[in-house]
């Protein structure tokens, strides 16, 4: 994510463009855009998650469509760099903006049990809770709390799984008349992908989409 401050001061209409990766970092950006009183739009490559609702400028975001902006920024869901590039430009983090930081942290380092977490990933969420994120909040609503749609789609993915090369990589088949009948959609199949992972042995986990030639719609592999 290439962030230019000339351009943000040379324009008066920004438009934030994200998926729900990145979304949290958007959120970030647009209340600072706010803050130099720029005119900003904020558009999602996808439907949100409803977990996502509590965050800050969540019924703001629209679907991806045509925009008259003067500058595009396609944010990406690497928390950690915009929390740094906010420090190095001197540019004060306020609390909706530190909160939404830290959910995107949550997010990007999958709840703090990634294997790329470090000092520096603790060291900057100390940084935001002092900088009074809502911390309680992004756990509650991203961490302990599932939609019933999520549960549905839980129950219906988790009977497809079947493991191979030795239960090395575990499979899941994914199909439209799930979708339909739980009332999930595809970022609740990646989650679930994120769960097949943590099985014993399990080091590569495949979405396949059964109703498509057996497509294959991603691939998840342990990092070593």
């Amino acid at each position: 994510m290439n962030i230019n401050l000339q351009k943000i001061e040379d324009s008066s209409h920004i438009l934030l463009v994200a998926d729900s990766s990145s979304f949290f970092n958007a959120s970030a950006l647009y209340t600072y855009l706010l803050t130099l009183h720029k005119k900003v739009s904020l558009q999602t490559k996808e439907e949100l998650p409803k977990k996502f609702s509590f965050a800050s400028w969540f019924e703001k975001s629209r679907l991806l469509a045509k925009s008259n902006a003067e500058y595009i920024v396609k944010v990406n869901s690497n928390t950690q760099k915009l929390y740094t590039f906010f420090v190095e430009n001197e540019i004060k983090i306020n609390q909706k903006m530190a909160t939404s930081l830290y959910a995107g942290m949550l997010e990007q380092f999958k709840v703090f049990s990634s294997a790329e977490c470090d000092g520096i990933v603790f060291a900057t969420v100390s940084q935001l809770i002092a900088l009074k994120a809502e911390y309680k909040k992004c756990n509650d609503c991203l961490v302990y709390s599932e939609s019933l749609s999520f549960l549905r789609l839980k129950s219906l993915l988790l009977g497809t799984l079947s493991l191979k090369r030795e239960a090395n990589v575990a499979e899941l088949f994914l199909s439209e008349k799930q979708l339909k009948e739980s009332g999930a959609n595809l970022e609740d199949a990646y989650a679930l992908m994120d769960e097949a992972l943590r099985l014993v042995h399990v080091k590569e986990v495949k979405l396949i989409k059964s109703d498509e030639n057996n497509k294959i719609l991603k691939i998840l592999k342990e990092k070593i």
